[in-house]
């Protein structure tokens, strides 16, 4: 069969015809969760990424992540996502160690090295576009522009840049401005 297979081959490259490498296999990466209300634990070769990027874990692992009542989970693999129960996935920033908590129903979300917001159904209704940004607040963020981040070890904030603040759909309620670090965003009236 190993000489038939051989020979075929030597044909076709006789014959100009090109012939496709077998796809590869994915890498399988390491994912740690809490399985159902347990403690934090490790799981090696849970999880993938397909050739587009997209995050994907084996389907006995999505059983066994601990829900909210909005069907979320999260998850971390190379950096924390929320999940939803068909396995659909969206990358959100740290925060104290997990995955951003959701503030007035939104949460920090990264694509690449930008920030934006997702909703509760994971989607971007705030694009990622900003280097910096703080959550939700009395239906407002803080958000910077050309700011970057720095650590005291223990904690992450933002210097440098542009800040301002957004409203829910990512307009600015107040223009960009230069600051040293963080400024705050006016409660409402």
């Amino acid at each position: 069969m190993r000489r038939a297979a051989t020979t075929l081959f030597a044909l076709a490259l006789a014959a100009g015809v090109r012939i496709a490498a077998a796809p590869a296999q994915p890498a399988l990466l390491d994912c740690a969760y809490e399985p159902n209300g347990g403690e934090m634990q490790t799981f090696t070769g849970c999880a993938w990424r397909d050739g587009q990027g997209r995050l994907h874990l084996a389907s006995q692992h999505r059983a066994r992540l601990t829900y909210d009542r909005f069907g979320l989970a999260s998850v971390y693999v190379e950096g924390w996502y929320y999940l939803d129960r068909t396995g659909r996935a969206a990358a959100v920033v740290a925060f104290d160690n997990r995955a951003d908590p959701f503030a007035e129903g939104l949460a920090r979300a990264t694509v690449g090295d930008k920030i934006g917001f997702i909703d509760r159904h994971l989607r971007m209704v705030v694009p990622a576009r900003f280097d910096g940004a703080f959550p939700f607040e009395h239906g407002q963020a803080v958000v910077c522009v050309g700011c970057r981040a720095a650590s005291d070890r223990e904690h992450i904030t933002y210097i440098g840049g542009s800040w301002g603040c957004i409203d829910r759909r990512g307009r600015f309620v107040t223009d960009l401005h230069a600051a040293k670090a963080y400024v705050a965003c006016s409660p409402p009236d």
